[in-house]
Order: structure tokens, then sequence, then C-alpha cells
């Protein structure tokens, strides 16, 4: 039977405003944590023009290797939790240097997902190319090189998924198609562009998507002072019930190593923690993006802890050999050792810190 006129109207407007709402500030903290490690750095000489043009080759060979690697956080603001997660399939990137155009273009194609209050998960693939224009300050001896999006063309999304029933009858009611609100998701990250900002001489280089201002830095839940370890990901995420995410994969290529974790959780009693390999969790990843709720382990992982928001920080390390791992957080019943509340219709959403640096065992 038809949906009353009334159920209607307010469907579809709860669709047209749902990424503007999606986008004002969250009521997640912003605060930082603070870890203390051990290393050092020392500045490098801003006045060195020739940076502009290193820093520039750098966005242009390490975009698509950074993209290829592992899944790119997908966010409404630079200050707000991963809402979900892009995981590049392929990326060829190139420099035009000439009179007409001083641009970064980048192809590419990928797979991933990410959740909204109407949709709940959504899982898509999508493929496209982004013209970047550049252009760069120098600030308290730091260079920041940013890539501002001048054309973003043949932006091409398709949904595996969308997780709650209610919106796929209501976006047929409606007359709103899943591919337009899912290809908003992706085309509203590549305009946020991203920053390289290079720092000292052993060529220490943070990349940030969006736009940082310079003499700022990249928001980041952990302050961690110095380390002679790698960090691979120092980032706050947001897992609503009967979600996950997948960081990573994270690639270790020498022996003898550690996986080094530090996780805090606000938002929800607790999260499950995991680390698989590879190629465990791409068949877990690839379940996520075509059916709804969790994804099961089909063999157990290298790790499998629960983190809980009055335990205060968690720490944590896995021996590790060369290869490729996933942090996968949890919290649904399908993973893990604990399953989330869901007597009461309040989304109890974990809202969890995490580092991971790779380092030799101890």
């Amino acid at each position: 039977m038809p949906a009353p006129a009334r159920y209607r109207t307010l469907l579809a407007a709860s669709l047209t405003t749902l990424f503007a709402l999606a986008a004002l500030p969250s009521c997640a903290s912003t605060s930082s944590r603070t870890v203390s490690i051990l290393g050092a750095g020392v500045m490098n000489d801003p006045s060195n023009k020739s940076l502009r043009f290193d820093i520039l080759k750098f966005g242009l060979a390490t975009f698509c290797s950074e993209m290829l690697k592992g899944g790119a956080p997908l966010k409404f603001g630079d200050d707000e939790p991963v809402v979900g997660r892009f995981f590049a399939e392929s990326c060829d990137s190139q420099v035009l240097d000439d009179d007409a155009h001083k641009s970064f273009v980048v192809q590419y194609t990928g797979k991933g997902y990410a959740w909204t209050n109407v949709t709940q998960r959504l899982g898509f693939t999508s493929r496209g190319v982004v013209e970047y224009a550049t252009d760069f300050q120098l600030r308290d001896g730091a260079m920041y090189v940013y890539f501002r999006p001048r054309l973003i063309d043949g932006a091409a999304f398709q949904t595996t998924l969308v997780e709650s029933p209610l919106a796929q009858g209501g976006m047929a009611i409606a007359g709103v198609n899943p591919n337009q609100l899912g290809k908003h998701i992706v085309e509203s990250q590549l305009r946020r562009g991203f920053t390289v900002i290079r720092k000292d001489s052993s060529g220490s280089t943070d990349f940030a998507l969006g736009i940082i201002p310079a003499g700022e830095e990249p928001f980041k839940p952990f302050q961690v002072k110095r380390t002679e370890k790698q960090i691979l990901a120092n980032e706050r995420t947001e897992v609503h019930i009967g979600q996950q995410d997948y960081v990573g994969a994270f690639e270790v290529t020498d022996s003898n190593q550690a996986l080094y974790l530090t996780v805090a959780v606000d938002g929800a009693p607790n999260a499950d923690l995991l680390v698989v390999d590879k190629l465990t969790g791409d068949k877990l990843l690839d379940s996520y993006l075509h059916a709804a709720g969790g994804a099961s382990l089909p063999s157990p992982g290298l790790l499998d802890d629960t983190a809980n928001q009055k335990g205060g920080l968690w720490q944590r390390f896995v021996n590790v050999e060369p290869g490729r791992y996933y942090l996968v957080v949890d919290n649904s019943a399908k993973l893990g050792k604990t399953a989330p509340d869901t007597s009461t219709k309040d989304d109890a959403a974990a809202k969890v810190d995490y580092l991971v640096l790779v380092g030799d065992r101890p």
C-alpha cells in the first residue's frame, strides 16, 4: 500500500538534508592524548626553493602508493571522526607542468563503505578522475604544499549495499537514487583536497586529507612526542552498533617486527580489537561491503582483545612477520569477545582513538 503523503514528504526532506546535517560539527571531543616514545629530528631550511618541486614529486610518487596500501578514511570534516573507508584498487597520476596547467591529475577505481544515520552502512564501488591545482606556503620552518581540486570528472558510483531496510523502501518511494547519495559522499571527500607538509631534513613528511592551514598540524588524537618506531596510523573513528571498521592494511617489510597498538574508547562501554593478515581481512571486507551486519572471522586472528571505556589507555603489541595487516575495530556481535547492547534504541557508537606503530620486537 502506498505510504502516506506526510511520510513521503518527511522522508524526502530527510534524505535531501542528510549530508548538510552530517557536515555539522560532531559532539565528539577533539582533545588529544600524549604518548611519549623516543626520537628526534632537524628542521629543513625552507629557503631551499627546490623543495617545492621535490614535494610536488612526492605527491606524484606517494599519493597513489599510499592510496593503494590501505583504506583512505572518509570524513565529513577535518576534525570529524572517520565514518568509512575507500580502498583504491587502481590509481594513476601525473603532473601537468606547462603554461596552461600547473596541476596534478589522479585517475582511480576502488571500493568502500560509509555510514549515515539514514542509510546506515553504504557499500560501494567508485571510479573517477580528479585534477588538483597546487600551491605552497612556508611557515615556522615547514613547507605546506596544497592540492586543491580544480576538476572532478567522470565520478561514477555503484552501491553494493544499503543496509537500512527503511532507507531501501524510503528511497524508492521518494524517488531518490542511492547511487547519487553515495556519489555525493565520495565527491565531498575529493573536494577536500589534501596537504603535504615537509618538516625536517630527514625527509619527514606529513600527508593529510583536507587543506591544513600553514602553521597548523593535521588533527591527531595522540600527540607522539618522540619515537624511533614508524607511525602507521593516528586517527579517530566512530563505529556504530552492528558496524566494523577496517584500518589498514599496514605494510611490515622487515623481520623481527611488532605492531604496537594504543587505543582509547569513548561513547560505548567497549570495542573489540582484532589484528588479522591481509588475506583474512580482504575476505572480511568483501563480505562487509555486500551484506548487512558485521562480517564473521573465518579463522582466529593474531590478536583478539577488548578495549574498555573505563580501563584507560589500552596498549598491546603483536609480533608479526613481513606482510600486510588490518586492525579491525568491532562494535557488533559477529567478532571479538563482546557484543553491544541492542535492547534499547540508543545507538551507542564507539568513538575509538587509535595509534598504530611498527618497530623492533621487545
